[in-house]
């Protein structure tokens, strides 16, 4: 049977129309593939970020944990380097004060000596003669007694001039030897701050080659790994907050829950509520807590993304550094690879000055369940 022109002309604008309707359907599945699919890796919130690190592939996490391990690097120069710049503020300060009262106890021994010249010219020149004539000169046995008394007094006044110079010579001392001290903090402080700047400008010039070796070799796909760094770098600040707070912390304020004496030595033990209170004690780590468990120190607690994390691994003292190789890292409901894990923490952990606790040097720590062993030394 055949079609009129009319009716043939209806069936193909009807199948033109279908056509552009499928072809419209298609291009904004492919809209919607790409606005869910690719724009996640710019924009993801935290938790996707996290859970992108397990797509990376081997070099890619590779680069993770090298860019992290600078990054952490960086902000331990830069905190030290504030650290020592208040202290090198507060020796400023000090050296004027001290400077001022050397200048006072050395116009002291100036008056001491004077007074103490006075005094010997005079025993030697006129009251060694002028005594025995006081002494000589008694008409009985009562006024020898008092004549000798007033003579002890004369004596006594230059025995106390005496001892009032020898006095001030030890004040005069001890400030020059405190001023020496301080000037030579200062030169010591000036020095290290110049060695911080050093190292944080080889970490950040290392910072820039991996980063433009990362452009070179991902290409398109170093967002996605950048991104990954800066969730994990963010989630590792208590990490690092706790291996600072071991030098800052008030160790003054917390005695140990026990404490014993070996020998010249002493064993000072910390339960979890302690430790936690000394590492973690402020308003800034409010919810981050320590515990102990297979001889493994864990640090637990929430980030600011409200995501559980956890972080354990192995604490230990290496000469006046302590050092703590993470074992593993666990952030919401995603945990690093092993690999990763590795790469952030290196082969010997990742270390802090730490110096003296207490007074105490620190020789040795051991993890016990629920409890963290210290083993302190006195300083030679």
């Amino acid at each position: 049977m055949s079609q009129s022109p009319l009716s043939l002309r209806m069936v193909q604008e009807g199948w033109l129309e279908v056509v552009m309707r499928r072809g419209l359907i298609f291009i904004l599945i492919l809209v919607n593939i790409f606005w869910h699919g690719l724009m996640p890796v710019c924009s993801a919130e935290p938790p996707e970020v996290l859970k992108q690190h397990q797509l990376l592939q081997q070099r890619e996490q590779q680069i993770v944990a090298e860019i992290i391990q600078v990054a952490l690097a960086l902000d331990r120069a830069q905190r030290e380097y504030d650290f020592v710049q208040k202290k090198l503020a507060e020796t400023h300060q000090k050296i004027p004060a001290v400077r001022e009262q050397l200048q006072h106890s050395e116009k002291k021994l100036a008056l001491c000596r004077e007074e103490l010249g006075v005094w010997l010219r005079h025993f030697y020149i006129e009251g060694q003669r002028s005594y025995w004539f006081i002494l000589l000169g008694a008409v009985n046995l009562g006024d020898f007694i008092q004549r000798l008394a007033l003579v002890g007094i004369l004596v006594s006044r230059g025995v106390e001039d005496i001892n009032k110079t020898l006095d001030s010579i030890r004040e005069v001392k001890e400030k020059t030897n405190q001023l020496a001290l301080l000037e030579q903090q200062l030169v010591n402080q000036e020095k290290r701050l110049g060695q911080i700047v050093s190292q944080t400008q080889a970490l950040q010039a290392s910072q820039q080659k991996i980063l433009q070796q990362t452009r070179q070799e991902l290409g398109e796909n170093q967002s996605r790994v950048l991104l990954v760094v800066n969730g994990l770098h963010d989630a590792l600040k208590p990490l690092e907050t706790l291996l600072e707070r071991f030098r800052d912390a008030p160790w003054d304020k917390y005695r140990p829950d026990r404490l014993q004496i070996l020998g010249t030595g002493v064993r000072a033990e910390y339960t979890e509520n302690t430790i936690s209170k000394l590492l973690f004690s402020g308003e800034d780590f409010s919810g981050v807590k320590a515990s102990f468990s297979n001889r493994l120190f864990i640090i637990q607690g929430i980030n600011k993304e409200q995501l559980p994390f956890a972080i354990a691994g192995e604490l230990s003292v290496s000469g006046e550094n302590v050092c703590y190789l993470p074992k593993s890292i666990t952030i919401g409901d995603v945990t690093l690879t092993k690999e990763l894990v590795t790469g952030i923490g290196g082969k010997e952990g990742l270390t802090y000055p730490v110096g003296l606790l207490m007074g105490w040097r620190l020789k040795a720590i051991t993890i016990e369940e629920g409890k963290a062993v210290f083993e302190l030394s006195p300083v030679k």
